[in-house]
């Protein structure tokens, strides 16, 4: 039996590519062993967050459920609430003390603030549940938005603001369901009244010939808009203004920018309004725009289709 030293060349070289090609062989199945494994451990991966999504998916649903449920069933009582307050103040069970004039009314505010708080949560639940319905009509923009202007002149007079609106003389008729688009100005008009504590607010109305420009901001907005005239109606005013980096933050959820203390929900709010307005806004083919600008007040536009027939 010859040694190592008594290997010819070509021996020497017939056992270095032996042994290389073993090195190569055990290679490949140690880097094939290793893919196997990080096969098996990304399928794994890939099942638990199918399994996540789905139940996240189920959460949200349920969730969905029950705050329209939850909210349904309190309206119920809240409007009985309110409803006897009403006949307290009328005088149906005798004429109020002049010491219960004022507990009645605070009663009175703090019950149909907490209604409006279930209203927004309902409508929130009803939209992520997809079972908010649209019910188009023809709607005369000019009687309808002095209409709708005439319900915050109370809260415009109580900060002694001033409310003025610019609209044309003709203003075209647009196919849209009313009550959510009071619904959007009523939300943004109460929005202006709240962070403006001197000047006043403008409703203003823009007819443009074709889309305005407009990038989609949320999941809800990518709707395709129609190559038509589009009618706008602004809500501009001399407010705090909001700062850019804040500007697609408040179109989200419970999001507020300069919300009061945490004791005084009738200021604080829900951070609901504008979410809501955006929603409703696509729903019905539309969509809100803001432009602001800190210390100068804020622009928000609603802006519509128009049916060139109209």
């Amino acid at each position: 039996m010859r040694t190592f030293s008594q290997l010819g060349l070509d021996e020497w070289t017939s056992l270095i590519g032996w042994i290389v090609s073993l090195g190569a062989v055990l290679g490949l199945a140690l880097v094939l062993r290793h893919e196997r494994r990080q096969a098996r451990s990304l399928v794994e991966r890939s099942k638990e967050l199918e399994r996540l999504s789905s139940e996240l998916l189920r959460v949200n649903r349920m969730k969905s459920e029950f705050l329209a449920n939850v909210s349904h069933e309190l309206r119920t009582p809240l409007n009985a609430i309110v409803g006897f307050v009403d006949l307290l103040r009328e005088g149906v069970y005798g004429e109020l003390a002049p010491r219960q004039v004022k507990p009645v009314e605070r009663i009175e505010a703090s019950a149909n603030h907490l209604r409006h708080l279930v209203d927004q949560v309902l409508d929130l639940a009803k939209m992520a549940a997809g079972r908010l319905e649209i019910h188009t009509e023809p709607v005369d923009l000019r009687p309808f938005v002095l209409d709708v202007a005439s319900e915050i002149e109370s809260l415009v007079s109580e900060k002694a603001l001033t409310l003025s609106l610019v609209m044309g003389a003709a203003l075209p008729r647009i196919r849209t369901d009313p009550t959510h688009l009071r619904q959007i100005l009523v939300n943004l008009l109460g929005n202006a009244v709240k962070y403006t504590n001197e000047g006043g607010i403008i409703i203003r109305t823009r007819l443009v010939d074709s889309p305005p420009s407009h990038e989609p901001k949320s999941p809800d907005d990518r709707l395709s808009y129609p190559a038509s005239p589009w009618i706008g109606i602004q809500v501009i005013d001399t407010g705090i203004g909001i700062a850019p980096a804040d500007q697609s933050r408040i179109f989200d959820e419970f999001e507020q920018v300069g919300a009061g203390p945490r004791g005084h929900s009738a200021e604080r709010g829900t951070g609901l309004g504008l979410p809501i307005s955006r929603r409703l806004a696509a729903l019905i083919g539309g969509m809100v725009e803001l432009q602001s600008e800190v210390g100068k007040g804020s622009t928000f536009t609603l802006w519509l289709p128009v049916d060139p027939n109209d």
